[in-house]
């Protein structure tokens, strides 16, 4: 073990703490449950990561991989279309946004793949119902409380009661995440580590250490697991502290968010799935700067985390996927921006990833009654084929029994 390379067992042994403190808690540990044994986790493969890229708000994905030999895409887009010649083309018929130029490089080198047209079922256009439908993999008309890796952690994971399966950054816990047990710990910016309040964490726990616990069996708890949290949140802190990256990351709060999340990977944290955030794509008016400075905050994120997992060793055992609630309507509005519509494209890389265009492009001249794409990839059956050609798990466990996984699309 490296001096920088924290063993599993051991920060296990450390991290056996339970319940919520409120402000003596790192905000990293918030949600805690009992941790998991110093054993090898039952049902996870013991060297894989998942890392969700959620783009909220909904991703117009036409701008994103453009038809730019379609007609129907530059008439239905007069002022928001992006010309021929600026276009990163990647075949005859599409390319990518011309400020893509990272995710454009990982194509020429063959380490990308695109999804294309992917959708599902009777659609809805809420943001709200159409992100949790994705986060649960629900049918449109049912309503699951369980999120597909969150049901996947209970099923397939039985023997582990950590927290740290699964680890987001962001200002709320996807319902990805949620299951029987909690196994996912939150915090809203990359300051990972940092104690919340006013006073410093290890002053609270101080403080707590000189109060007299004998006649207060509640504040002996909280002396005795706000100790064992002090105890692990310093490990994993200098675990991570020093952990070289081998690329400059952008300094927005995505690409650092990125950074945390490699430089984790790379200390053999045991958190198996990882969800990244970057908003702001719901873009009803005044669109086509705004969404071409967020596509090259994906594009410059994405890039330099991927080219840093390579040069670290570790992009092999971790997938990177991400999604959007939904797509755009294929017409701009009167306000210079879309309006909320269908399918969209997705991207994937590292892992068993096969390179490629995944999925049937949209046709443009095959719309729905109010002007929408009509998908022709269930972004279930992506679920379903990361779940078991990836995780090495039962799709049927996680509530994709009628979905087949998308063929093709990992080795």
């Amino acid at each position: 073990m490296t001096a920088h390379r924290m063993h599993r067992r051991q920060f296990l042994k450390q991290a056996g703490i339970v319940t919520a403190m409120g402000m003596t808690l790192p905000s990293f540990l918030k949600q805690s449950s009992p941790a998991l044994a110093a054993s090898p986790i039952a049902g996870l493969p013991d060297d894989r990561v998942l890392v969700l890229v959620q783009l909220a708000g909904g991703n117009d994905g036409l701008n994103t991989l453009i038809p730019y030999e379609d007609d129907i895409y530059y008439r239905s887009r007069p002022t928001l279309s992006i010309p021929r010649d600026e276009i990163l083309k990647l075949d005859d018929h599409c390319g990518l946004h011309p400020e893509m130029y990272a995710l454009h490089d990982l194509w020429e080198q063959g380490a990308l793949a695109l999804i294309q047209n992917v959708g599902y079922p009777n659609p809805d256009l809420s943001h709200f119902r159409s992100t949790e439908i994705w986060e649960t993999a629900s049918p449109s008309h049912q309503n699951w409380s369980s999120g597909w890796i969150g049901r996947y952690f209970d099923n397939e994971c039985q023997g582990a009661s950590s927290p740290l399966l699964g680890l987001q950054l962001g200002e709320r816990t996807a319902q990805t995440f949620s299951g029987d047990r909690p196994r996912c710990v939150t915090f809203s910016n990359p300051d990972l580590f940092q104690f919340s309040g006013g006073a410093s964490g290890e002053q609270r726990i101080t403080q707590l250490n000189s109060s007299s616990a004998s006649v207060n069996p509640a504040l002996d708890f909280l002396q005795r697991t706000g100790n064992d949290v002090l105890s692990a949140s310093r490990q994993i802190s200098e675990a991570v502290r020093n952990q070289k990256t081998t690329v400059d990351y952008l300094p927005y709060q995505f690409s650092q968010s990125l950074k945390l999340v490699a430089q984790m990977i790379a200390a053999e944290v045991p958190t198996r799935v990882y969800y990244v955030s970057l908003g702001g794509f719901d873009h009803h008016a005044t669109q086509k700067m705004r969404h071409a400075m967020l596509l090259q905050e994906l594009s410059e994120g994405l890039g330099a985390f991927l080219q840093d997992l390579r040069g670290l060793g570790h992009l092999d055992r971790t997938l990177v996927m991400t999604f959007s609630e939904f797509g755009r309507r294929v017409a701009e509005n009167q306000n210079a921006g879309t309006d909320h519509g269908t399918a969209n494209v997705m991207f994937m890389a590292g892992g068993a990833t096969k390179p490629g265009f995944h999925g049937t492009r949209a046709d443009l001249s095959r719309l729905d009654s109010v002007g929408d794409l009509i998908h022709t990839t269930d972004f279930r059956s992506i679920y379903s084929a990361v779940l078991q050609s990836w995780l090495k798990a039962d799709g049927n466990k996680a509530g994709l029994s009628q979905i087949s996984p998308l063929e093709g699309l990992l080795a």
